[in-house]
């Protein structure tokens, strides 16, 4: 009997580490939380595994009024979608929905703020016109990948390792109970 439930509970936790990790929002432009001083034309949401065709996305301004997003495309664990004009100064959400490599469905949203307000160019004295002694060096961009929390629902691979470790203790207790009544 003690053997049944070791391997019954060997079994369990070797089922239970196969489980994988889902798809997941790596990297996206605009990004989540940037403020955007230059016009934006289109959207890249960038994933960590390969996409389904049929995933989406929809963009929604502060008032969420939808913003139609035009020619989506995804390519691998790339999708893109255009805008038919730049948008507008203010705050926007992102709304996703794809389905991963792994068959899950997985929906996400971040915002960012458009505001092309620093793009107007300030009146330069003549002091500043003059050239500098030393050359100004301009920052370097570097791309930050920030997490983003993934919703869910249970899927059905989840629930079939569930299913399999609920037959295996009955398997078990059955095979247990049947040595404990020979035993006798």
């Amino acid at each position: 009997m003690k053997r049944i439930i070791s391997a019954t509970l060997l079994l369990f936790f070797a089922f239970s580490s196969t489980v994988s990790a889902h798809t997941g929002l790596t990297n996206s432009s605009p990004a989540e939380g940037e403020e955007v001083v230059e016009d934006v034309y289109e959207i890249v949401l960038e994933f960590n595994t390969k996409i389904e065709k049929t995933s989406t996305v929809k963009v929604f301004n502060q008032n969420k009024e939808e913003i139609i997003v035009g020619n989506m495309q995804v390519s691998d664990n790339i999708m893109t979608g255009g805008f038919m004009s730049p948008l507008d100064n203010g705050t926007y959400t992102v709304e996703w929905k794809i389905i991963g490599a792994d068959g899950h469905p997985i929906q996400g949203t971040y915002s960012f703020i458009v505001n092309q307000d620093e793009l107007e160019d300030p009146i330069i004295s003549e002091e500043s016109q003059e050239t500098p002694a030393m050359p100004i060096e301009e920052p370097v961009e570097e791309k930050v990948e920030l997490p983003v929390e993934v919703q869910s629902k249970i899927a059905s691979n989840d629930v079939l390792v569930v299913i399999l470790i609920v037959l295996f203790l009955i398997a078990g207790g059955f095979f247990g109970w049947i040595i404990g009544r020979r035993q006798k």
